[in-house]
């Protein structure tokens, strides 16, 4: 055996190697890194229309809440970077699942008194890779959460008009 011609072998082997090694090793974290992100926004559509259903319908920390934010916080969320308000979608809905035309509206037939269900979705969520040599950017499903309402933030009282509760 030659001694002198092998001496580079085991550069070239352990580079071959740590390049699948390294591969391997960023797609796990990666694939963490999803599974994560999912879970954190099955908890965020879960949290916003639990936070809706008992909230009065104009609070506008509704949202906020639900990205994980302080009430005060009106950026993207401080959990995940690329969730902001604009990717969330509530509606309010009457018992057939249709869409109520006026929720703000207390007296009407279409308005407060109809809503029955709240739903709560996030839509155009982008997940991006973080694996070297793979940029990749990829849009994740819509994920949706649906709950039965509740007081929507009003005490009922003897008088005519409800009283408000801030969450």
């Amino acid at each position: 055996m030659n001694v002198k011609g092998m001496r580079g072998l085991y550069t070239v082997e352990f580079a071959i190697t740590s390049l699948v090694l390294f591969t391997v090793l960023f797609g796990v974290l990666e694939m963490g890194r999803l599974y994560f992100t999912v879970n954190a926004l099955n908890e965020t559509v879960r949290r916003g229309a639990r936070l809706a259903a008992v909230c009065d319908i104009q609070d506008p920390v509704i949202l906020r809440r639900a990205m994980f934010n302080a009430s005060t916080n009106s950026g993207p969320s401080s959990l995940l970077n690329n969730l902001t308000s604009a990717n969330l979608n509530l509606v309010y809905l009457d018992a057939n699942g249709a869409v109520v035309a006026s929720p703000n509206d207390l007296t009407g037939t279409n308005g407060f008194v109809a809503i029955r269900y709240v739903q709560l979705q996030v839509s155009n969520f982008s997940f991006n890779l973080l694996i070297p040599g793979f940029n990749g950017v990829f849009v994740l499903p819509v994920f949706r959460s649906t709950v039965p309402r509740e007081s929507l933030g009003r005490q009922p009282q003897a008088a005519v008009t409800p009283e408000i509760t801030p969450c």
